[in-house]
């Protein structure tokens, strides 16, 4: 790093803070490609890995309140995306599934995801990719149990 940059460019959080504002813009942008929301996205990987799930399951693999999935669920479905159907047993319940339209889409984002992230972190050698996508993940663990500021 050129050391004429001011000092608070060597900080954790202001350089946890930059990249994650510059990450975010790629990212958005990365699912605007593709017609997508954040939540969208979610819904369709979580199908892609779970299979067809009850609309309250899926509510809760992508941390998504079950009333705001709805319209989640209605965009991608009017996209033919995805499809509802009564459960086998229980015709209160709704079953969420991808169509072969969903499938495709989620196997192809899963190559573009891979592209764009290997884009974003070109600077660094695969071993550091990977210690890093670690070291976030277990700062990301240890904050998902604690409370948010105020509460």
């Amino acid at each position: 790093m050129n050391d004429d940059r001011p000092g608070y460019e060597r900080g954790t959080g202001f350089l946890l803070a930059r990249l994650g504002s510059l990450t975010a813009r790629s990212w958005t942008a990365f699912l605007g490609e593709h017609r997508l929301t954040q939540a969208q996205y979610g819904v369709l990987v979580a199908l892609g890995q779970h299979g067809p799930v009850g609309q309250g399951r899926l509510a809760e693999l992508v941390a998504v309140d079950a009333r705001n999935l709805v319209a989640v669920l209605d965009g991608l479905t009017d996209r033919r995306l995805l499809e509802r159907r009564p459960h086998d047993t229980d015709g209160r319940r709704r079953v969420v599934a991808l169509t072969a339209g969903g499938r495709a889409l989620v196997d192809g984002l899963a190559a573009a995801a891979a592209a764009e992230q290997d884009r974003l972190l070109a600077a660094l050698p695969a071993a550091d990719r990977a210690r890093l996508n670690r070291l976030l993940q277990r700062l990301y663990r240890a904050h998902l149990s604690e409370p948010g500021p105020g509460a």
